[in-house]
């Protein structure tokens, strides 16, 4: 039943990011280039940023955790690294179905995909990647960040 809701949901999301995309124009070209190289599934700046309009409850995870974290963060999102052991991971997310969103700096930066492997291996079932990261949503869509003290 949840992986019905999932579906559903993301197909849904996937609307309203061509909705946008029609909108708006072409999507970044940064996104374009990441989905070519991820391995899990996806989403780019509009549909995360529609995915956080719409209170969806998900867990946004910025996966540079704490070692390579510069102190710029998409709001809402919480530190994790694939280094993190598994008690920690499973502390953080004590639900194995919740949808968690990974990215990390660019679709250059290894570190959401390494965690989704991590997270995968534990048993977690809806991960998705923002392969894109914090470069595109904050230098070129243009979206807020939030500022954590390190």
């Amino acid at each position: 039943m949840k992986k019905f809701i999932f579906s559903i949901l993301f197909a849904t999301l996937c609307i309203a990011s061509i909705s946008i995309d029609a909108l708006e124009g072409e999507r970044f070209k940064q996104s374009e280039e990441a989905v070519k190289l991820t391995s899990f599934g996806h989403i780019d700046a509009k549909g995360l940023k529609s995915l956080i309009d719409s209170q969806t409850s998900f867990i946004l995870v910025d996966s540079r955790g704490n070692l390579w974290n510069d102190g710029n963060i998409i709001p809402g999102a919480i530190l994790a690294s694939y280094q993190d052991p598994a008690e920690v991971l499973e502390a953080l997310f004590p639900y194995k179905n919740d949808l968690i969103v990974l990215y990390c700096y660019s679709f250059t930066c290894p570190l959401s995909d390494r965690l989704a492997h991590k997270l995968i291996d534990l048993g977690y079932t809806n991960i998705i990647e923002y392969p894109a990261g914090l470069k595109e949503w904050r230098d070129i869509a243009g979206y807020p960040i939030d500022h954590i003290t390190r």
